[in-house]
């Protein structure tokens, strides 16, 4: 079997997942809705409507990072990952190809998402977030993968990662509420989504000094993640 045809019984092996699991097919839709009810609600929240877009927008790549890492988990679970070992293939490659299309549908969203919260961001900020987010896709993905055993594990930890991943943006939003003194949302900064909001709010002032650290934080996320799926996935 060519490498190619080894890589369409990938493909057809997907297919079947997203056929037994509709929802899987509603996360774009599900998003854009999601958009569109922010954007509902932005003459009603005044000066928070920033933090609240951010939050929205932070969604797109959890959700879309959490497909592929619920169909990894699908496929360690029922042990046809580990059949891939005798393909011809690295982790890296195969995550490459696992990941590629929930990265490109968050650029694209990324990009759209803008316009339907009816906030300006400029290209050279817009591909900024753009590359974070996909930096998040694949790290929400490979926790889900590296640390779920099956589906329903998956369900569990994709819930606690989600949480603590906003645990920046929503303690920035109440001190910004509350006008605190102090801003408690510092303590999270080694979360990667802490310098999303340090980007997002460096943008309007075309200030883009912390984008070096959010890459570098991602990074140090990303990297050891990655080795972990070479050690305990394939």
């Amino acid at each position: 079997m060519s490498f190619v045809k080894k890589f369409g019984a990938i493909y057809k092996t997907d297919l079947k997942l997203l056929r037994r699991d509709p929802m899987l097919l509603y996360s774009v839709a599900m998003i854009l809705v999601l958009l569109l009810i922010v954007r509902y609600f932005k003459d009603r929240v005044g000066i928070y409507y920033p933090l609240l877009a951010l939050l929205t927008l932070i969604l797109i790549p959890m959700i879309l990072g959490m497909i592929p890492g619920f169909m990894m988990a699908d496929e360690k679970e029922e042990k046809t990952i580990q059949a891939l070992q005798v393909i011809p293939i690295s982790s890296e490659a195969f995550l490459t190809y696992r990941l590629t299309w929930a990265s490109i549908t968050t650029a694209v969203l990324t990009a759209i998402s803008p316009k339907i919260l009816a906030i300006e961001l400029s290209q050279k900020g817009l591909l900024a977030l753009g590359v974070l987010f996909v930096f998040e896709v694949w790290i929400y993905g490979l926790l889900i993968t590296v640390f779920s055993e099956s589906r329903m594990q998956a369900l569990t930890v994709s819930k606690v990662l989600g949480w603590f991943l906003m645990l920046p943006p929503l303690i920035k939003l109440v001190v910004v509420w509350r006008n605190l003194s102090t801003d408690w949302s510092k303590f999270t900064a080694f979360l990667p989504t802490y310098w999303l909001y340090k980007v997002f709010e460096g943008i309007p002032l075309n200030d883009y000094s912390d984008f070096p650290i959010a890459i570098g934080v991602h990074l140090v996320w990303l990297i050891p993640l990655v080795i972990l799926f070479r050690r305990k996935v394939l």
